[in-house]
């Protein structure tokens, strides 16, 4: 059982190694690299991915890191400096982006509920692939980096509580009770993090970073429990690994913690994109092939035009407002 777990990880690293050197040739991102890799090793062509379950854990784990270590560059001073513009962006991309979503869908002939389930699918933007490019890059400290995570960060929020009231609609009266009592508990953990962080950790922080290896598990169990905790509320992994990232983001230490754990996350993040790749389906595209093509065009052209023209309107608001002072 061992020895076929080996032997199925061998083939997808060095698959993975294959494609991802094809990809860096070609001057696009490894995740392209990565994804590509996936579909061969997919059901698609090779059929080598057998541990789904396993692997998927995995990939779970990479997207918690990776959350993480984006959280520990997002200092309170960078709210501060970019959460109303990544506010309204967020909030005005996920308006004009659904409706016109919704009119293409709907001219397409679908249906009024599927064209809905479309607007919604085309107007939140993935948050990890975007995330693991800036971090890639080393543009999360940029300010179009930290605009770019502000507004990922709102439209998970949305996505979120969008969740949360479709469960609730879709459940028993009971449930709507222990669904507001979840989100009055992350209220509460979010309360509590915000004094822990600014009065505890600094203390603990200094003690632990007496040793390289305690600071690294100390991290990375700090991460899992917030991780763990959101999920037991019935909210999401990752937006808990972010919050344990942005309560130690004003240590002094994190720029070890993040050199320590971008290891872990480049490995993790790898096998995401694995899984990903290998549970692609490409069957019926004979009959989807116009919407397709019109929906790819509307998400590479339209969605950066509609981020523009919002990011553009808010320039234009600043400089009146220092005009007139």
């Amino acid at each position: 059982m061992i020895e076929k777990a080996l032997i199925e990880l061998a083939s997808i690293i060095g698959v993975g190694l294959l494609m991802s050197g094809v990809a860096r040739m070609l001057k696009q991102p490894l995740i392209i690299g990565y994804i590509a890799a996936g579909i061969i090793l997919g059901p698609n062509l090779l059929n080598v991915v057998e541990s789904k379950d396993a692997i998927s854990t995995f990939a779970q784990l990479g997207i918690v890191i990776l959350l993480f270590m984006v959280g520990l560059n997002l200092s309170p001073k960078v709210f501060r400096e970019v959460g109303k513009v990544s506010l309204l962006t967020g909030l005005g991309q996920i308006v004009f982006t659904s409706l016109l979503s919704f009119f293409i869908s709907y001219s397409l002939g679908y249906s009024i509920i599927n064209s809905a389930y479309i607007a919604i699918a085309l107007t939140f933007s993935s948050t990890i692939i975007i995330m693991k490019i800036l971090s890639d890059k080393g543009d999360i400290d940029t300010l179009y980096g930290r605009i770019s995570i502000g507004f990922l960060l709102v439209q998970d929020v949305i996505a979120m509580i969008l969740l949360a009231l479709i469960s609730s609609f879709s459940a028993k009266s009971t449930d709507d009770s222990l669904s507001i009592l979840g989100m009055g508990a992350i209220v509460g953990v979010i309360a509590l993090l915000i004094p822990i962080s600014i009065h505890v950790f600094p203390k603990i922080m200094k003690s632990v970073a007496k040793s390289q290896e305690y600071l690294l598990l100390f991290s990375f169990g700090w991460c899992l429990l917030l991780a763990v905790t959101f999920h037991k509320l019935n909210f999401s992994m990752e937006i808990g690994a972010l919050l344990a990232g942005v309560t130690l983001s004003i240590s002094p230490y994190r720029h070890e913690i993040v050199s320590k754990m971008k290891p872990l996350r480049d490995f993790f993040i790898f096998l995401f994109f694995i899984s990903l790749g290998s549970n692609m389906i490409f069957s019926n595209l004979e009959g989807n092939i116009m919407p397709i093509i019109i929906f790819s065009i509307f998400i590479l052209i339209g969605k950066p035009l509609i981020m523009l023209i919002i990011m553009g309107g808010w320039v234009i608001q600043k400089k009146l407002v220092l005009w007139r002072a």
